[in-house]
């Protein structure tokens, strides 16, 4: 069995490359990969966000750890707390996002991946952090999509002074070829490594947040960061056709949603070109009846459990498959990003509260202490002999469902190849409105679909960056994203 990863940006591939090669295992190469997230992706990812993992360990049954961020266990007056609008400009669209101090959730990205590896990791903490604690020294090379990355999250970016003397060196951009060097970053890591998670969530880490948030209009206390707690869960599973597939469960919404979007796809015979308006013109009718259900978790587990018993009895990603026929499939986020620094550890914490897909009652209706839903959906397919096929997740917040469920269709049944399918041509509903993306051969009248139309003139990172692995016989495949500058690797 060869190795494989599919991952957003070519040093969190090499991260895991290089764990590998030195005799770790997926897990060890996962969590060397998260923390290089922090400095190849910090628009996405960092130690202030959340994540989750798919894990498939040979001979265990398949786990999802969910260490995504949980609400915090104390409100405090509206009027008392940061939070206000800022619009993300993605071209031919934008979106509204809520930052500040008050839209940040407890983290839990920390711990899960210290558990993790306290019960897969084969290679000591401080040895994984190394790719990245050199990395974050030595400056990242900025690449097209970092470049467009940092400009589209700008208004957030510029929020903090920390923030601008990283991102907008001379208050310009940082150009492409041009590095960004992240030094307090790499500090906290060495610390962060060598000192395990008490450092983040009860030592010094944990105070600076505590008191930035209580002075500064959070709601962050000590009591949430000494209560936090990684859960394991049993994936949310299914069949499809021959296939076996795992994907993330309630409380998060993009399982059920990914779930729900196959189950109509299962019923259908397709004969149609997946390039062809008739296949837009599908897909809208599927997506149209899961949309009408809305984002509501409940409503939308009972779907899933009603059909089970009918049927079958600004996130990152990345997927690695070792040489031992273990899998993992995790995705990590930190939104859009509140705008507020660590304090002496370059690291930007979450703006969960301010995401308006995970607050379907509206902004401030969150339960105190409750795991935020999600959703992040990383997944994993298993074969009829139950071994890992498909290894794959996304970013994209809300078009994430749709986008996953979009390119397993075009794997399994359609039979493309992982790197045709990741790069297809995307739809995508919301709003009343059928967004289609570039690449299309024709697209439908507006008139037949009683809906209105977008019509992308370019690919966009709006419809996701799907990074995925795909086993054929004994060989791993993969293929990252070009929506956002993903890189894969396979090696024999």
């Amino acid at each position: 069995m060869n190795i494989a990863i599919a991952a957003g940006h070519e040093l969190t591939a090499q991260a895991a490359n290089e764990i590998l090669q030195a005799g770790g295992n997926a897990v060890d190469a996962a969590i060397a990969a998260l923390m290089m997230t922090w400095v190849a992706e910090p628009c996405m990812s960092s130690a202030g966000g959340g994540a989750f993992a798919m894990v498939a360990m040979n001979g265990e049954q398949v786990k999802l750890f969910d260490f995504f961020c949980q609400t915090p266990r104390y409100k405090r007056p509206i009027e008392q707390i940061e939070f206000f609008p800022v619009t993300i400009d993605f071209g031919d669209t934008q979106e509204v996002f809520h930052v500040g101090k008050g839209s940040t959730a407890v983290p839990g990205t920390v711990a899960g991946m210290f558990e993790l590896h306290h019960r897969y990791g084969s290679i000591p903490m401080p040895e994984l952090a190394q790719p990245a604690i050199a990395a974050a020294k030595n400056g990242v090379v900025v690449n097209d999509f970092q470049h467009f990355d940092f400009d589209l999250v700008s208004p957030i970016l510029k929020l903090s002074e920390r923030g601008n003397e990283i991102f907008f060196p001379d208050n310009k951009i940082a150009n492409v070829g041009e590095k960004i060097y992240l030094p307090k970053l790499a500090d906290f890591l060495e610390a962060l490594a060598r000192e395990g998670q008490t450092l983040f969530y009860q030592g010094e880490i944990a105070q600076k947040m505590v008191r930035e948030h209580q002075v500064g209009g959070g709601f962050l206390k000590m009591e949430d960061f000494e209560h936090y707690e990684v859960k394991i869960r049993n994936p949310l599973s299914f069949t499809y056709h021959d296939k076996i597939i795992y994907t993330n469960p309630s409380p998060s919404i993009g399982g059920s949603i990914i779930a729900l979007t196959l189950s109509e796809l299962a019923e259908k015979t397709l004969p149609i070109h997946h390039l062809s308006k008739h296949y837009i013109h599908f897909l809208y009718h599927v997506f149209e009846k899961i949309d009408a259900l809305g984002k509501v978790p409940k409503i939308l587990h009972h779907a899933v459990q009603e059909w089970q018993q009918k049927t079958w009895g600004s996130t990152t990603h990345f997927n690695i498959a070792d040489r031992k026929g273990n899998a993992v499939s995790l995705s990590a986020t930190i939104g859009e990003g509140c705008g507020y620094f660590i304090e002496n550890t370059d690291t930007m914490l979450n703006n969960m509260l301010g995401e308006a897909v995970l607050m379907p009652n509206g902004f401030h209706s969150w339960q105190e202490n409750t795991r935020l839903s999600s959703m992040m959906s990383p997944t994993i397919v298993l074969d009829k002999n139950y071994r890992p096929e498909i290894v794959m997740g996304t970013g994209g917040a809300s078009r994430i469902a749709f986008a996953i469920s979009q390119v397993l269709h075009l794997l399994i049944d359609h039979h493309l190849t992982v790197e045709a399918a990741v790069n297809a041509p995307r739809v995508h509903l919301e709003h009343n409105t059928l967004h289609i993306e570039a690449g299309f051969e024709d697209v439908p009248d507006a008139l037949h679909l009683q809906q209105t139309l977008k019509l992308w003139q370019q690919s966009s990172l709006f419809f996701g960056g799907v990074h995925a692995l795909k086993r054929e016989k004994d060989h791993w495949t993969a293929a990252g994203d070009q929506r956002r500058s993903g890189y894969a690797l396979y090696k024999i």
